[in-house]
């Protein structure tokens, strides 16, 4: 079976900046882009990113892309995955499990559980956000 990818806020932002990572680039354009998903959750996060950017042409940037034809909404339409009732069990699991050893962060984990509920690996600059909650991946590291 081939695997879904979930990508992580912090590789969609990734592509945004001036000199993107070129691993991170490699790593996105090997990939059938059919695999490539994104959770509700990171296109908000995103966007509140946007919203807090202070008004000036690199705010202006951003929402052109984040609102246009290159930007995530579009590129990953039909691939983009809710934090549904299903996500939300998933959730309450590995927050639970989280909760006897070191405490994760909610935020992270809605991405977590919704990538779980999708059957996706987490595409994440942050492995240790991710690690021990779902399987994942680091376009950094992958070899």
């Amino acid at each position: 079976m081939t695997p879904r990818y979930a990508l992580d806020t912090d590789i969609l932002s990734n592509v945004t900046k001036t000199v993107p990572s070129p691993a991170v680039l490699r790593w996105l354009e090997s990939q059938d882009p059919g695999t490539l998903f994104v959770a509700t959750f990171t296109l908000a996060e995103i966007e509140r990113g946007i919203f807090q950017c202070p008004a000036g042409k690199k705010r202006t940037a951003l929402e052109a892309w984040f609102y246009g034809a290159d930007g995530p909404r579009q590129i990953l339409a039909g691939r983009i995955l809710p934090f549904d009732q299903f996500a939300a069990t998933h959730w309450a699991r590995i927050m639970a499990e989280g909760a006897t050893g070191r405490p994760r962060s909610a935020t992270d984990m809605i991405v977590a559980a919704t990538a779980a509920a999708n059957d996706c690996v987490v595409v994440t600059l942050n492995e240790r956000h991710f690690r021990g909650a779902v399987p994942l991946i680091n376009p950094l590291t992958a070899s």
